[in-house]
């Protein structure tokens, strides 16, 4: 075997992986922002606690402001950052509110009806992979073919469409299978996991209570 062409289709796969990666890390939520994040989030749950006159429009934007998102209810904001791991468990819903949502009635965090059984989640997660890998070869395949069949230097050039053309859907591809990975563990670590409830209780003076004469 040629050991050029193995070192290209070595250098090949190397590159899928490490899109593969950066994909994963973006999507999961990266270090970008987390100073201005974490000013924010202290300012807004400082003055959510301390001024009771905060108006409720001001209360709806900093809570989407939160969750960088206005796509999901502050009900469901206020649920996840109950939740141990707030920050993250947030960033999951985010990404993965396709295949998961807050039910009401028990008030936790579940798949939809459509995602519910492992087998509908299974078979998804392989065919993702496996656009992933076809799509990523395809948008490669001017480089790891050139060699093989004798192809003039010129044909490499047909990359700069299979490159933005099929690297389009390998990419998508793999955020497909991000999603359903951080739903499964978003709900695995619910689960796990006790909610940290804070419940403001008001207090009321004690009524008077008449005794009989």
């Amino acid at each position: 075997m040629d050991v050029a062409l193995v070192i290209k289709v070595i250098l090949a796969l190397a590159a899928m992986a490490g899109v593969a990666k950066i994909i994963y890390e973006f999507s999961a939520g990266g270090k970008l922002r987390l100073k201005d994040e974490y000013r924010f989030a202290k300012e807004f749950l400082n003055e959510l606690s301390s001024n009771e006159k905060l108006h409720h429009l001001a209360i709806e934007r900093g809570y989407y402001a939160l969750a960088g998102t206005s796509s999901i209810k502050v009900s469901e904001i206020k649920y996840l950052i109950s939740l141990t791991s707030p920050d993250r468990r947030l960033k999951d819903y985010v990404l993965s509110r396709k295949y998961v949502e807050l039910k009401q009635q028990s008030n936790r965090i579940e798949f939809r009806d459509k995602y519910k059984s492992g087998f509908s989640r299974v078979w998804r997660k392989i065919v993702f992979v496996s656009v992933y890998f076809v799509g990523s070869c395809l948008a490669f395949s001017p480089l790891l073919l050139i060699k093989p069949f004798g192809l003039e230097p010129k044909f490499m050039l047909l990359i700069l469409v299979t490159l933005p053309c099929f690297g389009f859907f390998a990419v998508d591809s793999m955020r497909g299978f991000v999603k359903i990975v951080r739903g499964e563990a978003l709900v695995k670590e619910q689960e796990e996991h006790a909610p940290l409830i804070y419940v403001k209780t008001e207090h009321k003076k004690p009524s008077s209570v008449v005794t009989p004469a």
